[in-house]
């Protein structure tokens, strides 16, 4: 492993989220862009290049010409010279890739979800318990400023007690193969509401059961759904919502929201390409959220890389919280198939793991 006071990193898929984290590494000091992997020689070579839904994604500009190349994901992984490797390739390949790094002893940060599914998941999730090395989920919603202030006004209840909220993330279908085939993105349900299921499950915790309704339109999996997260515990809010979809005609443009009620406030986001915080309480005039700059793909990445250097190793409950994550997306599935609330059940594999 690296000892000195920079990360050799190697980025395998050069699709939006790989470009747009290329570009993160390239502004960082303590970083060495080592390696690069895609099965396109044009995107390798830097003549093609994925676009984003959002301002500030697939950024380009890094220059390619120093770095190694290779085809072959697997390939960069033995790569000796590597420290961490950024897995930025379609979802049902997550569980593969992420074992064949634990067997090179390498740090790894893994795009969002952590696998295609739930039992995956978890096995990544075992695997990490017993490896020395720093292992992390993408989850970038977790590290976005507008959302890290609303999580924590929500845990310390700087306006009392949250009692309902809301949240919103719509956009049209992004387009290419990947996106089009449900058996291997999951759908919006799966690659871009996951966001919100897991910010609750970040915020509040894993629910009881969940009620959703969502319908098929540009993949076989769902490509709309609105889910109510069900909490047995009264003192956690009865309203719990999320609507996540790429189903929206194209040129609809990206929106991400939330509305959190507490009892003292309420708080509107919005994101236009910059976080939007409004702040209203009873007798004061509405008050703009200023919040800490950056998207949360630069905050995460340097949350990384900061863990590596300080020779940190795997946040063990972060990380199976990722994959609690996707077993409530499947009683989402499960709910909308059967029409009815389903319990979210998550398996044991171990005690310290449960």
């Amino acid at each position: 492993m690296n000892t000195k006071n920079k990360v050799n990193v190697g980025v395998i898929g050069l699709g939006m989220m790989g470009l747009t984290h290329l570009k993160v590494y390239d502004q960082l000091e303590n970083v060495n862009i080592v390696a690069i992997a895609d099965l396109d020689p044009k995107k390798l070579n830097g003549e093609t290049y994925a676009k984003g839904n959002i301002e500030g994604q697939a950024q380009t500009g890094v220059d390619f010409s120093n770095i190694k190349k290779y085809q072959d994901g697997f390939d960069l992984i033995k790569d000796k010279e590597i420290d961490f490797v950024d897995i930025c390739i379609g979802t049902h390949l997550h569980h593969e890739m992420a074992m064949a790094v634990f067997k090179e002893n390498k740090h790894f940060l893994i795009e969002k979800p952590l696998a295609r599914n739930y039992m995956e998941a978890l096995t990544i999730v075992e695997q990490a318990k017993q490896a020395k090395i720093f292992s992390m989920s993408a989850m970038c919603i977790r590290f976005w400023p507008g959302w890290t202030w609303v999580k924590n006004a929500i845990v310390n209840e700087n306006y009392g007690k949250l009692l309902s909220l809301n949240l919103r993330r719509v956009a049209s279908h992004p387009g290419g193969d990947f996106y089009s085939n449900g058996d291997q993105c999951g759908g919006a349900l799966l690659d871009l509401h996951v966001h919100d299921t897991d910010f609750v499950n970040f915020c509040l915790g894993v629910p009881d059961a969940v009620f959703s309704r969502g319908y098929s339109k540009n993949t076989s999996e769902i490509d709309h759904v609105l889910t109510q997260y069900i909490y047995n515990d009264t003192t956690k809010p009865q309203q719990v919502f999320a609507e996540g979809s790429w189903a929206m005609a194209e040129g609809f443009d990206f929106q991400m929201t939330y509305t959190a009620n507490f009892e003292n406030a309420t708080v509107i986001y919005s994101f236009d390409g910059h976080d939007q915080i409004m702040l209203y309480q009873q007798g004061k005039e509405p008050q703009k959220i200023e919040v800490e700059s950056g998207m949360g793909y630069e905050h995460e990445i340097r949350h990384a890389i900061n863990s590596i250097l300080d020779k940190k190793t795997t946040d063990i409950e972060s990380l199976k919280q990722a994959a609690q994550s996707l077993a409530i997306i499947e009683a989402e599935k499960k709910s909308i198939d059967r029409c009815q609330i389903e319990k979210v059940n998550l398996a044991p594999i171990s005690s310290s793991c449960q």
